[in-house]
């Protein structure tokens, strides 16, 4: 009787722990609960939306009385800064709730990126606070709140945004290198291979009008310039094809290839 109780006992002490067991493995194995992940997430999109407002430097700077930021935050677009009326295009890498500070990183098609710091500062009187950006190259601008946002701020807003996104039709780059390719990358965003290939497709054109063999030559010059993969590649490839022109055909001189 004794050995059937003791074995009862140890089967139900197996059976308890396989159950605990298998528990915590259907645990290990749960995915995240999207709740608690938005719970986390919540007061840093908080924080982000407490910026919102217009703010301004509020001191005179020489012929420019004060510097307005204009600050909102949309779930869909996230933390939008507008400085003056400009754009600053950029993307947060971080919120610090303990120091009370936001990291945007700022890129720029003009200049070198860089990260701004936003810090909130409570006032003396504990019952709002003021802003502290510091850029990357160290300076700060002190912003103090001037009033919420109108629908008008958030019009004019959306409207710097679009514009900054916009490319400016002066500045539109004409190739006809494949979008994406090193080629087109390069022709319009630097100078140098910018005119080099505007020289190029001049004598292009050139060689199709006046040359039975014109277009046989400007598709193996094009296939071959749309094939390199690195600026070494391209530039040897307008310099080999000027060379073969100046060697083979009579075509106007349009730009220095030196």
């Amino acid at each position: 009787m004794k050995d059937h109780c003791r074995r009862a006992l140890r089967a139900a002490l197996l059976l308890a722990a396989a159950l605990a067991l298998g528990a915590c493995n259907k645990g290990a194995n749960t995915p995240p609960d999207p709740v608690a992940a938005t719970a986390v997430e919540a007061p840093a999109e908080h924080f982000q939306q407490s910026l919102e407002g217009l703010w301004s430097t509020n001191h005179s700077e020489g012929d420019d009385a004060e510097t307005l930021y204009a600050i909102a935050w949309q779930p869909d677009a996230g933390l939008q800064v507008v400085r003056d009326g400009a754009w600053l295009d950029g993307k947060v890498e971080d919120v610090d709730l303990d120091n009370g500070t936001l990291a945007l990183h700022l890129t720029s098609d003009t200049g070198p990126s860089e990260t701004v710091t936003l810090r909130k500062l409570q006032d003396q009187s504990g019952n709002g606070f003021t802003l502290r950006i510091t850029w990357g190259a160290g300076q700060t601008d002190e912003l103090g709140f001037v009033r919420r946002l109108t629908e008008r701020d958030r019009s004019e807003l959306a409207a710097a945004v679009a514009a900054a996104r916009t490319p400016d039709p002066a500045t539109v780059c004409e190739t006809d290198a494949p979008a994406g390719s090193i080629r087109a990358t390069l022709v319009c965003g630097h100078e140098e291979f910018g005119a080099l290939d505007v020289g190029m497709r001049k004598q292009f054109k050139e060689l199709a009008d006046r040359y039975p063999d014109g277009d046989r030559t400007v598709q193996a010059a094009t296939r071959q310039l749309d094939a390199c993969d690195t600026p070494a590649c391209l530039r040897a490839a307008y310099a080999q094809w000027q060379a073969y022109f100046d060697e083979n055909y009579d075509l106007g001189d349009v730009v220095d290839y030196q």
